[in-house]
């Protein structure tokens, strides 16, 4: 595949790090003093929307969902032995300043980092609920060799036709980091694993409308949790892998319905609630629909929108006309981003 395009480039950056208090538990290996070992402070920032591409586009997070309410940090070593496993407990943070480390020196190490880790999902069908990504992180244990290929195969799955990510949304980071024989520090960052789509309607029409509906088309069902993806020497992403899909089984059609219709007086602008779904590289693109009352609107295909990585924000704005045309924008917004050695799957 070759480069993205340059309205979803993802810039190089880190946001300004903010502090964050919670609770931590240690499973660091080592002990203190030990000959061969030195302090790693680890920071992590969410990467976050760097600039606008669209004037509609908002850097801040629209809630507390996109934020960091969770981390968990994993320290793996080259042998694949796991050095530490430390999960801290935030309030809702984009950034967390720094955890201390005592690990073996003069070697490159495998940092992951997971973010909301307990969000759960409702199922539909049977209202049952399950975790967003079923596994147990806390059962990676110091000192035994980490379960590398079931991580690398985690996934987050969306079952009905209505399924977004909801809650806390899940985050993931995979970095490799060189120890040097000294004290060292780094700054890391965390991706969510979503694509925010938000919808800002406004009617130029001569009469009141009712908004029953949005619908978003081949939107994936499943995707990786911790990203797959590769980057070019200035940071940008040049490829990016999802999941084998096909069909209804691995592609639906969103559909978000509003009962009662949502009123759009003359004049007026509605600012739907973003709607976070999962990443995507459906070729032959992607298109919307609305609903006007109980009319289908349909939008033609966004031929701007070829593939949606993850940690991308799609604004749409939908102008309806007083010839009761409908007119679509679909502008994305770049996602800052940052690694320090780019290269996954190693």
């Amino acid at each position: 595949m070759g480069r993205l395009a340059s309205s979803v480039i993802l810039c190089i950056g880190l946001l300004q790090v903010f502090c964050a208090c919670g609770a931590a538990v240690d499973l660091d290996m080592s002990g203190d003093g030990d000959a061969g070992f030195v302090n790693l402070d680890i920071s992590v920032a969410m990467s976050d929307v760097s600039g606008s591409l669209t004037k509609a586009a908002d850097s801040d997070a629209a809630d507390d969902n996109e934020k960091m309410q969770s981390l968990r940090i994993v320290i793996v070593r080259p042998d694949m032995t796991v050095e530490a496993n430390r999960r801290i407990n935030l309030k809702a943070v984009l950034n967390h300043e720094e955890e201390t480390f005592k690990v073996a020196a003069n070697e490159q190490k495998t940092i992951y980092l997971f973010v909301n880790e307990d969000t759960e999902f409702v199922s539909e069908t049977d209202n049952i609920k399950r975790k967003v990504v079923d596994y147990d992180f806390s059962g990676i244990i110091v000192g035994q060799p980490f379960p590398g290929a079931e991580i690398g195969n985690l996934t987050v799955r969306l079952d009905s036709r209505s399924a977004q990510v909801a809650g806390p949304l899940p985050m993931s980071g995979k970095h490799f980091v060189d120890v040097p024989g000294k004290d060292h520090s780094c700054r890391l960052f965390v991706t969510r694993a979503a694509v925010k789509f938000t919808f800002h309607i406004n009617n130029e029409s001569s009469e009141e409308v009712g908004l029953g509906g949005v619908t978003l088309s081949k939107m994936a069902r499943e995707e990786w949790y911790v990203p797959r993806a590769l980057y070019d020497e200035e940071g940008n992403v040049t490829d990016y892998e999802v999941p084998a899909l096909e069909g209804d089984n691995g592609y639906y059609i969103f559909r978000n319905d509003f009962v009662p219709y949502i009123p759009v007086a003359v004049g007026g602008k509605v600012d739907l609630r973003p709607i976070y779904l999962l990443e995507g590289q459906y070729k032959e693109g992607y298109s919307m629909s609305i609903f006007i009352g109980g009319t289908e609107r349909h939008a033609a295909v966004f031929g701007n929108l070829p593939e949606l990585p993850r940690n991308t924000h799609v604004v749409v704005n939908v102008t309806i006309k007083k010839d009761a045309r409908i007119v679509w924008e679909a502008d994305v917004v770049p996602y800052e981003v940052v690694d320090l050695n780019p290269g996954f799957g190693k």
